[in-house]
């Protein structure tokens, strides 16, 4: 171990060790001869003085050190002196301080077990932060917020085979130093609670009550009044902290709390706009009566149906009142700050704001989903109440993975059941349904009504068939919908209901509001999107590629099908988990994302007024520039933006017990071992250990450390963990079985184990998620889910709080992501993180040495995003079927291929152009020279056909695109047939093996050669 120490003649480091070693000891038991183990306890103590520290330079030094007793083994103490590089101080010297076991012989006779040692410095010697190497190049804004927000998280020594921990520093300065082989830090838990602390010393948490707002009940005003009252006294209190601290932080300080003013400023001008505009007012009433019931109705329990002997559909219970229980129908504070400082740009497409792109960075279960889905409320209904019949798709809500998606748009779905129900018994909300649709790819949602009606039949006759139409459960009443059994393999597909030629949800409660004909306002086919062009569509960002392939599309963008504006383009557009907009996939977005905001841009006005945008997500860096490359803003705003220290920004804050101690937080594990050989075999402990230790719990708390949730960096790895459950793991739980001498009936086996993978259809992953949220107890409770990183994000169940990591994720923002899945609820069940590292693997190794550094400053840790739309790879696989997704929906819909469509191509150039000057104009002369590429091609190539797939009517030899990765057909020319993506990610081409035995038969047939 490592550290920095500052001593002078006749100081010294004291060390301690303790550690243990085993003797064979010889029993009978039962008239069996066995062998058992006896721990024998050592200690050792050793004095390092100054002038060795001092004057023995540069080479390591074997220590005099006193044990209490003899025994058998031989740890020796070693240390290794150098002065502190372009550090001139003779006194501050680098430590490192070695515990070598010299014992002769091999084996666990031989071994140092439960090994570590202490450093405490004496007579007047200092232990210092370690040196930490600066960033290359010059120091950034970023960096020097960091360096503030973390300026009490320092490093004050480093493992080297083991990990290191310290004693809580004062003033720079640490009172001891630890070698530890089993690290642990607890990161404190985030509260979005607001506390007012009264008179008498009591805290009160500040609530914002949603029915006060939807009703304009004074005590709403009042409780607004108190949020604000309570974060300006905040930001007055940094300020004035700002002359204390050292001067290299103060700029960092000042730009931090100016940004709090400003959105302090912001809120204000939320709360004048509710004062002076009725419209405004009426619609931020109508989303808070919206959002309240959205969350009582999506709380609501599951209502199973099951069908009688008769054969007909019978709902569990009746049909539950939409209550608020305790609890429920309260805002966070970020939350309603948040709507009010977005309020002016949310609900005037004219508002000077609305450019800023908002970014809500709140960490994970902080309560993001509620906010923007408050949002997008306000501009929903802000829209009918600017004009009734201006009805169309007004919010796009943008994930990257399905399973986020899916999970969102059961949440979503709810608000809009709502929404749709306060539409039908108001007056000045128009005569069109509010809706929400789900536009996925055809391997996740039919594209098609035939396709959806052939999918519906099939779902019905056989039970394994996959259920494309995602919804599981009404989303007014909770009365269950899909797939229940029917007969020995078939089954009744619950809700989803054929009417003439389209497949409408209709809720299998005849007392449910949605019962009707009419049914749910729910669209899942591509057909039925197109055709209602729902209020909000959800979907991932790779649906967008498909706009050059589907011209039908633009009716999302109120356009008709001469191209012609017929309602308002979408207003709003949300991306979810924007650090995930990054790499490849962040490149091809961001190469789309000129061509979408054009669409989405009203020219009818004087102003052209383009669409707000507002992001989300827990771990970020770069923000700033990762906003510009991506939307072509100049401006972005964090909200809430950052306070002094790091984890304390007046809305998010530290929690705290009653007596005002910290509350309980994620505690975070560390297992490596260098001599078991494999992390296969280190998992095989850890899993057999983690199965038989939630016995020991009472059944109170069990639940939460029932299930084990295993995070595996790739299918490989979580291929071999399959393995072991089956096999290596039961059998060691058979070894602990004897060793402790455990009844059969008390040992616990991997009974129940669950997958959550991308290989999981989509229609399963619901139900694993469902199965997930069984409580211990139930018979189909999991004992251990292993999961790839489709958990990421979206993956949210409170009952769970023991996670393993088999290896160290990718990215510090997986890290963060993946382990906030657990101990969601801290206040009931803390979470447990066990991280398994690599002893093999120079990265795993690194993060367990440093353990304490690396948790102590997680979001510090965070890799920036980056992407390049711009860069010639990017430009040469999406920039034709940019331009043509632009062409094929601004355009007349009959519009050809042929002859080349000079203006429309120019325009559609001209965007891509526009964006690259702004976001990267170093890469202008590639931008320019591929669209030149492209309209040479383009223009002689004569093509006469969009299509060139042999599927969909499209001709192979005489259209102008294929799908990306689909096969040359023979006499088609390149390059006039352009590879055009349908998705935002990769896509290679795939061929199929066939084994053929022919060469055999062929060579059998032959007359074997004389010789």
């Amino acid at each position: 171990m490592s550290l920095r120490v500052r001593l002078a003649a006749g100081q010294s480091l004291h060390v301690t060790v303790s550690c243990a070693y085993y003797d064979r000891f010889p029993v009978a038991v039962a008239n069996s001869e066995r062998e058992w183990w006896l721990r024998r306890p050592l200690t050792m103590t050793a004095n390092i003085g100054a002038d060795f520290l001092l004057t023995r330079g540069k080479r390591l030094f074997s220590i005099d050190a006193e044990t209490a007793s003899q025994d058998r083994v031989r740890p020796q103490l070693q240390a290794y002196s150098r002065p502190v590089p372009g550090y001139p101080d003779p006194d501050c010297r680098l430590v490192t301080v070695v515990l070598v076991n010299t014992t002769k012989g091999s084996g666990s006779a031989a071994a140092l077990l439960q090994a570590g040692f202490e450093v405490r410095p004496q007579g007047g010697a200092r232990i210092e932060s370690y040196p930490e190497l600066d960033a290359p190049g010059a120091s950034d804004d970023e960096e020097d917020s960091i360096a503030l927000l973390y300026r009490h998280k320092r490093t004050y020594a480093i493992g080297h085979g083991c990990a290191a921990d310290w004693d809580e520093p004062i003033d720079d300065v640490t009172a001891a130093v630890r070698a530890d082989p089993l690290p642990a830090y607890e990161v404190p838990s985030l509260t979005p609670d607001v506390f007012e602390t009264l008179a008498t010393g009591e805290r009160r948490p500040v609530q914002v009550s949603m029915g006060a707002l939807a009703n304009g009940d004074p005590e709403g005003q009042q409780q607004l009044e108190m949020v604000f009252t309570l974060y300006a006294d905040w930001v007055a209190q940094r300020r004035a902290e700002i002359d204390q601290l050292p001067e290299r932080y103060r700029p960092a300080a000042t730009r931090h709390v100016d940004l709090c003013d400003a959105a302090l400023e912001r809120m204000r001008a939320g709360r004048d706009m509710l004062a002076n505009n009725e419209s405004a007012a009426r619609a931020f009433r109508l989303a808070n009566e919206a959002m309240l019931y959205q969350q009582v109705r999506s709380r609501l329990e599951l209502r199973e149906v099951h069908l009688d002997r008769t054969g007909i559909l019978q709902v569990a219970g009746t049909a539950p009142d939409a209550v608020p229980s305790p609890g429920v129908g309260n805002w966070r504070p970020f939350q309603i700050a948040f709507l009010l400082a977005s309020l002016p740009d949310v609900f005037d497409p004219a508002s000077p704001n609305r450019e800023l792109v908002d970014l809500i960075f709140f960490p994970t279960g902080g309560g993001k989903t509620e906010a923007y889905l408050g949002a997008a409320a306000i501009s929903m209904f802000a829209r009918r109440l600017r004009n009734p019949a201006d009805a169309g798709t007004d919010v796009l809500m943008r994930y990257t993975l399905r399973l986020l998606t899916a999970q969102q748009f059961l949440r979503a779905a709810s608000l809009l059941c709502v929404m749709e129900d306060i539409r039908s018994n108001a007056t000045d909300l128009g005569d069109e349904r509010f809706s929400i649709g789900i536009w996925l790819g055809s391997t996740t949602t039919p594209n098609r009504w035939a396709a959806a009606k052939t999918a519906l039949s099939k779902l019905r006759g056989d039970s394994r068939q996959e259920n494309p139409f995602l919804l599981l459960r009404c989303p007014w009443c909770s009365a269950q919908m899909g797939p229940i059994a029917k007969g020995p393999r078939g089954q009744e597909a619950v809700g989803y209901v054929p009417v003439g030629t389209k497949v409408r949800f209709i809720c299998p409660d005849r007392s449910c509001r949605f019962a009707n004909r009419e049914g749910l306002p729910i669209h899942v086919v591509d057909e039925d999107i197109y055709e209602t062009r729902p209020s909000l569509v959800i979907g991932t960002v790779d649906k967008f590629a498909m706009l050059a392939w589907q011209t039908s599309a633009r009716s999302l963008f109120g356009l008709d099908e001469n191209g012609e504006r017929q309602v308002s383009p979408p207003g709003l557009i949300i991306q979810d988990e924007l650090h995930l907009i990054s790499g490849p996939l962040g490149s091809m977005v961001g190469l789309y994302e000129p061509i979408i905001e054009d669409l989405c841009t009203d020219y009818r006005h004087h102003v052209p007024r383009r669409p707000k945008i507002i992001a989300s997500t827990a771990t970020i860096r770069r923000y700033e520039q990762q906003v510009r490359d991506l939307y072509g803003r100049s401006r972005a705003c964090l909200f809430p933006p950052h306070g002094l220290e790091e984890g304390r920004s007046f809305f998010a804050e530290p929690a705290r017990t009653a007596d005002g101690s910290l509350a309980r937080g994620r505690r975070y594990l560390g297992v490596m071992s260098s001599s078991l050989g494999s992390i296969q075999t280190v998992q095989v402990r850890v899993a057999a250990s983690t199965l038989q230790a939630a016995m020991a719990i009472s059944d109170d708390d069990r639940d939460g450390y029932w299930t084990n949730l295993n995070f595996l960096n790739s299918l490989r790895e979580l291929g071999n963990t399959v393995s072991l459950l089956q096999s290596d793991i039961p059998d060691y739980l058979t070894g602990i079985r004897k060793r402790d001498g455990i009844a059969a009936a008390d040992i616990r086996w991997p009974r129940v184990t669950l997958e959550l993978t991308s290989r999981r259809r989509s229609d399963e992953i619901p139900k694993a998620i469902e199965q997930l949220q069984q409580d211990y107890g139930r018979d189909d409770c999991v004992d251990v889910c292993l999961a790839s990183n489709i958990i990421e994000v979206g993956v949210d169940i409170d009952r769970l709080a023991l996670m393993t990591i088999i290896g160290q994720p990718k990215t510090t923002a997986q890290h963060i992501q993946v382990s906030g899945r657990v101990g969601r609820r801290w206040w009931e069940r803390p979470g447990l993180v066990i991280t398994i590292y690599g002893a093999a693997k120079p990265r795993d190794r690194s993060h367990y040495e440093r353990f304490r550094s690396y948790h102590q400053r997680l979001y510090a840790q965070v890799e920036p995003t980056s992407l390049t739309p711009f860069a010639l790879p990017v430009l040469l696989r999406g920039l034709h079927g940019a331009a043509v997704a632009h062409i094929r929906q601004s355009g007349d819909m009959k519009l050809g291929p042929d002859p080349f469509p000079d203006k429309q191509f120019e325009r559609a150039a001209k965007l891509i152009r526009d964006r690259a000057t702004f976001a990267d104009p170093a890469e202008l002369p590639t931008v320019h020279s591929v669209i030149a590429r492209r309209a040479k091609e383009w223009r002689h190539g004569e093509r006469t056909e969009w299509s060139a797939n042999t599927f969909g009517g499209g001709d192979p030899l005489q259209g102008l695109m294929r799908y990306a990765g689909s096969s040359q057909e023979p006499g088609a020319k390149l390059p006039t047939i352009w590879d055009t993506p349908t998705s935002m990610r990769s896509v290679d081409a795939e061929c199929q093996l066939r084994i053929t035995d022919a060469y055999a038969v062929d060579a059998a047939s032959q007359p074997e050669e004389s010789e």
